[in-house]
């Protein structure tokens, strides 16, 4: 089965599930057109279980912490467990397929998760990895129209096909295990603690002091937090994630903009307004009629 998502399902730790899956085949296919997200991104989120993409239509951009990629249809990019990453279309358009998995669904013994599966999937320099030159683009095709079709025993099939697929990226990501670990300043994990409380609380009345407590730090280092990590600041974070949820709740509900300002957490129907407009250069009105 293939999942056309629209959104993004998190936990209030930022914390994407993997859809509809069991505990016997950690596995899902999905496929996403930024165009029908809000603000046509997907939030920061993160995820235990690995993912590789690849883009089928437009362009979009897809960032970690520690890099930034601009992907053209035939690109993809491998996105490893529990980082966080988000992807913003590029242009008027941008369609991805998603293959995502536990590493562990490849590991039939100790020894093949200790030498091949766990040095990819806990490598804390490799957060993202481009999938050009790596050899994947095939194989990942071919699981893709596994999981559409799913004939009888295309979990065996699947499975043969990523044992491939993650043959190839060992063999591309093996340089990362020798170089130097980046330092464990912390800034990552304080970062997703604050983002989860901004995704909790945002419809309340939030300041820095609030969300620096989330991670048990000073405003000082939740500000220098959000600047490695995010490139910016948690009171610019906060505004933005109020102005995509308005967004969202324009599209998707008959919601006046005082209701939707009160709901988002805004102080007042006019900020909300301003905000909105400075962000997605239309007003709340011309957006909900279609004007992006």
């Amino acid at each position: 089965m293939i999942h056309h998502l629209n959104t993004l399902s998190v936990s209030p730790k930022l914390q994407e599930s993997l859809q509809d899956s069991g505990n016997d085949f950690p596995f899902a296919a999905l496929e996403s057109n930024l165009a029908e997200y809000a603000n046509n991104a997907t939030s920061w989120h993160w995820h235990d279980f690995v993912e590789f993409a690849w883009v089928t239509e437009g362009a979009l951009e897809s960032s970690t912490p520690m890099r930034t990629l601009r992907l053209s249809p035939g690109d993809g990019y491998f996105i490893n467990a529990n980082v966080l990453h988000t992807q913003r279309m590029l242009g008027p358009a941008a369609t991805i397929r998603v293959i995502q998995f536990v590493p562990r669904l490849l590991a039939g013994s100790g020894s093949i998760y200790r030498k091949y599966i766990g040095p990819v999937a806990t490598c804390p320099g490799l957060e993202m990895l481009p999938l050009a030159g790596i050899g994947v683009s095939e194989a990942l095709h071919q699981v893709f129209a596994l999981a559409e079709a799913e004939p009888e025993g295309y979990e065996l099939d699947i499975m043969a096909w990523l044992s491939r697929i993650w043959t190839a990226l060992y063999r591309a990501a093996k340089p990362a295990f020798t170089d130097a670990a980046p330092p464990s300043d912390g800034h990552a994990e304080r970062v997703k603690a604050m983002l989860g409380h901004i995704h909790a609380h945002f419809a309340e009345p939030l300041t820095v002091a609030d969300i620096a407590a989330a991670a048990n730090v000073s405003q000082r280092e939740a500000f220098r937090s959000f600047r490695q990590v995010l490139g910016t600041t948690p009171t610019l974070y906060l505004l933005h994630h109020r102005v995509n949820n308005a967004a969202r709740l324009l599209v998707e509900t008959r919601l006046s903009v005082t209701e939707i300002s009160t709901a988002c957490g805004f102080s007042g129907p006019s900020y909300m307004w301003k905000a909105f407009r400075d962000i997605n250069g239309v007003s709340p009105r011309a957006f909900r009629q279609g004007e992006r």
